[in-house]
């Protein structure tokens, strides 16, 4: 894999990863700006795509359809589901899945005839190592995605009894239901920010800028060894 597309939903996700990229070129589609570098030999495309299923799912296929990524990455930070994972832990993803669609049937007996979207083995698997590498604590696991900030342990338990995640944020389902569609490999790593909780909103505004730092050298690290 040469072209390799990074996505963030928000801007303290991307600083580290715009920064890396700050010798290169900006390419404007529609309304969404992508920044093209050459990253430890592989040309990458990134970009901030916005908060949530519509804005993730549209950068991703910008990115397939106009630059031709070969795997799409997406960094950012996620609420705790599992009591395995506590703030600053890393979560890379075996799946992602919808919490907010119901039933889930009806993905899997309509088309594309999947619910549950598989990321790929290899990159996974890659991402596991370079965490081990940079000391962060990381479990694989089922992430789970709605148009939703969860502040509620109430709706959290809800979300845990339905999908079964591990762990919950606002784009990663969008995003591999579009590469899932387009047949592309990707990976979706999350750094926990807060336990999608009643203590939520509090933890999230403390800690984002910490947990969105270190996912995106996780990020990097992992682009290196592709």
């Amino acid at each position: 894999m040469k072209k390799i597309g990074i996505i963030c939903a928000m801007d303290n996700e991307f600083a580290l990863i715009k920064q890396a990229l700050a010798h290169g070129r900006t390419a404007q589609i529609g309304r969404c700006t992508f920044y093209c570098a050459e990253y430890a030999g592989k040309d990458i495309i990134a970009a901030t795509g916005g908060i949530g299923k519509v804005n993730a799912a549209a950068c991703a296929q910008m990115m397939i359809s106009n630059f031709g990524v070969e795997c799409i990455v997406f960094s950012g930070v996620a609420g705790a589901l599992s009591d395995k994972l506590h703030i600053f832990d890393i979560i890379v993803a075996n799946d992602v899945m919808y919490h907010d669609l119901f039933p889930a049937s009806l993905l899997r007996d309509n088309f594309p005839n999947c619910d549950c979207f598989p990321t790929d083995a290899r990159l996974a698997e890659l991402a596991e190592t370079v965490c081990t590498e940079l000391g962060l604590h990381c479990i694989r696991g089922r992430v789970v995605s709605g148009d939703q900030f969860i502040t509620d342990s109430i709706v959290k338990a809800r979300i845990i009894s339905d999908t079964h995640g591990d762990a919950t944020e606002m784009e990663g389902a969008a995003v591999g239901h579009v590469c899932y569609l387009n047949n592309l490999p990707f990976a979706i790593l999350r750094c926990i920010s807060d336990g999608a909780d009643d203590n939520g909103e509090m933890d999230f505004d403390t800690f984002v800028e910490q947990a969105a730092h270190r996912c995106a050298k996780l990020t990097l690290g992992l682009v290196e060894r592709i």
